[in-house]
């Protein structure tokens, strides 16, 4: 009983020691709440909010970067963890020193430190990606907002069943989802910015690398985009698929493909043709379903009215 006693001292005193330390901040968030809960006065947006580009991915970014931060911070509180367990180990059981039991620990703090920054590398990997993928869709949508001064109408980060669609176009002279995708380039090398789009074998060849158009991925995006407003319009309506890709300067087209690809800078002369397709009322009409989409943005710091309702 004496040694089970023991036992419990050494596991749960340090943990509780620790769990102290971190309460503090714990509770002065709790308060924190319930201070900010007390205001008369709250964000005086009553209507959410509609997607900004990239923000699926800022999502994935911030949870990313909680779970960073979190291992960063076990990282950081590894060592004075195992000094404490070192010294309620020799203070209750009277365990001598010895450098057996200090490899050990240290083999202890090894294999952790391991499996933390293995964790922590590969969270830092896709953070970086998803960073690139963002700034792309950001330039991007950018370049695509600057259609609406020619009288096209620009939707970002669309919902639908698998995923999100980056970009929606609705102009003159027809509907677009477009797909932006970001591609590291070399720092250095001739013709290090220039790519080559071959419809004929699909593929987009890079200076150093082959890469497979996404042909299904977005054909299923504006598929899906076909049927959504078709149906809510009660008539057909196409929705042709783009890939953009932001940076690169397209040398040289092979063929032709169901799929275009783009560099978005100056996107008028891929979206504003001389073709007219949508009147101005189809315009309207279809940035009405759109919106309804991708206004669920909710404004910060405000109550839901219904909350004591629901309670």
């Amino acid at each position: 009983m004496e040694q089970l006693l023991h036992w419990l001292m050494i596991v749960l005193l340090p943990t509780s020691i620790m769990i102290a330390a971190v309460a503090p901040v714990i509770l002065f968030a709790a308060y924190w709440r319930r201070e900010q809960s007390k205001k008369t006065r709250q964000n005086p947006l009553t209507r959410a909010l509609l997607r900004a580009p990239g923000h699926s991915l800022r999502k994935r970014i911030d949870d990313l970067e909680i779970g960073v931060d979190s291992l960063i911070m076990a990282w950081m509180l590894l060592p004075p963890l195992l000094c404490v367990f070192h010294l309620f180990d020799s203070y209750f059981r009277e365990t001598p020193e010895s450098i057996t039991r200090i490899v050990l620990e240290g083999l202890v703090f090894i294999g952790a430190s391991i499996m933390i920054g293995r964790n922590l590398k590969k969270k830092l990997d896709h953070l970086r990606y998803y960073k690139l993928g963002l700034e792309g869709e950001l330039a991007t949508g950018q370049e695509l907002d600057q259609l609406m001064l020619e009288g096209c109408r620009v939707f970002h980060d669309i919902p639908f069943p698998y995923g999100n669609i980056d970009h929606v176009v609705v102009s003159p002279s027809g509907v677009f989802s477009v797909n932006t995708k970001m591609r590291g380039k070399p720092k250095e090398g001739e013709g290090k910015a220039e790519i080559v789009i071959d419809y004929e074998k699909g593929e987009i060849r890079f200076p150093d690398f082959k890469w497979r158009i996404p042909n299904k991925q977005l054909e299923t995006e504006s598929r899906w985009l076909s049927q959504h407003l078709s149906a809510a319009m009660d008539e057909f309506i196409e929705a042709k698929p783009i890939l953009a890709l932001p940076g690169w300067f397209i040398s040289k087209r092979i063929g032709r493909g169901k799929v275009f690809v783009i560099n978005p800078v100056k996107p008028k002369r891929f979206f504003v043709q001389s073709r007219q397709v949508l009147s101005g009322t189809r315009i309207s009409q279809l940035a009405h379903h759109l919106e309804q989409l991708c206004r669920d943005v909710q404004p910060s710091f405000r109550e839901d009215p219904n909350w004591d309702k629901q309670t």
